[in-house]
């Protein structure tokens, strides 16, 4: 008796395939989600616990979720239907989203202005340096332009000269174009000329910490970036976003403080499609690290948007070099491993092949003719 009990539970959550019938409805195309709402919290976890819950938490939660396990029985069943879409099946405007190629023609220009300010930092007065990292892949620096915005400068691999700042300002321009919030990301051109180190600046070393950057050891970093062009620096110049951080955005639930997050992140056609234009792009850093939620405008009277920051590891670049394999498998991948040793390593991955194209050096491993958009695979798979 009880297990035709949970037979019978099982084949209740088995959805019908038959078409939804047309609803006479009006046509939302803004969401309300703009209401004041006090400043949420700052919340950002770890990386190592997110690559837990996509690792091993996750995987486990769904294998012991039946009803998951018997809507895969369905071949017609596409999913829970998106929340943040109209009468019409398109995506709704949001604080996640802006309908801007999907509702009229955009010509390069366009594409190219991306969210604004083309020329980059504003060159009215010297662009003084409030701070600076050194170590890791590459150094960055805080700067202030003329108009008193804020701008992280971020240089090449030196060995790959061209290749973060191109493949992260063309992507960065590609996803706004798509309807994302970005920030302003341009490639800038410069010399020592143009810059002054502010009062009261540092940089932080990886043994030594934080000691005072001075106008000679500015110069000693930079000569070391290897990211010259001719007589001028180059470097991928990444304006703040406006508000106040608040951390990164989830792919599943919503933020418990706030109110004007309704849907379930997981049913947002937003996120859902995240994918396919990542995987266009070979976006596969798209951990929730890579997005940022800020509050906009004064406390108490402000709302909370969602954006999508740092492209660098696109287009088949990442980091300090490129790596093949990226796009392909997940960052651990099981499967790929267990075959591997089954087959004792005689049958070659088909990625282990790829060349990168001759006579773009800004490009890395981004290869159409092994390019499969259903199995592509991001570094950490995420649930929306």
């Amino acid at each position: 008796m009880l297990l035709l009990l949970v037979l019978l539970s099982l084949v209740a959550v088995v959805p019908s395939t038959a078409a939804e019938p047309l609803r006479n409805a009006p046509v939302i195309w803004y969401a309300d989600d703009r209401q004041p709402i006090p400043v949420p919290a700052f919340a950002e976890p770890g990386l190592v616990p997110c690559a837990s819950q996509a690792f091993v938490a996750g995987p486990v939660s769904r294998f012991f979720r039946p009803s998951r396990l018997v809507r895969k029985l369905d071949d017609g069943y596409a999913g829970r239907p998106a929340g943040d879409v109209n009468s019409l099946g398109e995506v709704i405007n949001s604080t996640w989203f802006t309908n801007r190629i999907g509702l009229y023609p955009l010509d390069p220009a366009e594409v190219a202005r991306g969210p604004g300010q083309p020329e980059g930092p504003d060159r009215s007065r010297p662009w003084e340096i409030i701070g600076a990292k050194v170590g890791g892949v590459t150094p960055g620096f805080r700067i202030r332009d003329g108009r008193g915005d804020v701008w992280l400068l971020k240089f090449d691999p030196p060995d790959y000269p061209g290749m973060s700042t191109r493949s992260g300002v063309v992507s960065n321009l590609l996803f706004h174009a798509m309807g994302y919030n970005t920030p302003v990301d341009r490639v800038v051109f410069f010399t020592l000329d143009d810059l002054r180190v502010g009062e009261g600046a540092t940089m932080r070393l990886p043994r030594a910490g934080k000691v005072p950057l001075t106008e000679a050891n500015l110069e000693s970093v930079l000569r070391d970036s290897n990211c010259r062009e001719g007589d001028h620096y180059v470097a991928l110049a990444s304006k703040f976003l406006a508000g106040k951080p608040l951390g990164p955005f989830r792919t599943q639930g919503r933020r418990a403080d706030d109110p004007n997050d309704r849907i379930r992140h997981e049913n947002r056609r937003t996120l859902r499609a995240l994918r396919v234009f990542a995987a266009w792009l070979n976006h596969f850093d798209t951990k929730m690290h890579n997005s940022l939620d800020m509050y906009v405008g004064e406390p108490g009277s402000g709302y909370v948007e969602h954006n999508l920051i740092d492209f660098a590891s696109t287009l088949g670049t990442f980091g300090a070099t490129p790596v093949k394999r990226f796009g392909y498998e997940y960052g651990i991948d099981a499967g790929n491993v267990v075959g591997r040793l089954m087959t004792l390593g005689l049958v070659e991955d088909g990625w282990v092949c790829l060349e990168r194209p001759e006579g773009l050096p800004e490009v890395g491993y981004f290869d159409v003719e092994t390019f499969d958009p259903t199995g592509w695979e991001p570094d950490i798979p995420h649930s929306a």
